[in-house]
């Protein structure tokens, strides 16, 4: 029993991840409208928390936001 319910809260957690990466991924693909695989600051304009920690954000001070970068947002 209870390494059923073990394989049962991994199953749980994988699941959790890839809903939560499905939707990370979706928000940054929904601003990168170019798709450069970047959101650049014009691009950030669409969405106000983002715009508001922009330049936290951007950690190499290139004026846009990676994939990497984007994962430290806190909408």
């Amino acid at each position: 029993m209870q390494q059923l319910i073990a394989a049962f809260s991994l199953l749980f957690l994988a699941i959790s991840a890839t809903a939560l990466a499905s939707t990370f991924n979706a928000r940054f693909a929904f601003l990168d409208k170019n798709m450069d695989g970047y959101i650049s600051l014009i691009e950030a304009q669409q969405d106000k928390q983002l715009l508001q920690q922009f330049t936290s954000l951007d950690t190499n001070n290139d004026e846009k936001i990676s994939k990497k970068e984007f994962t430290a947002f806190k909408p």
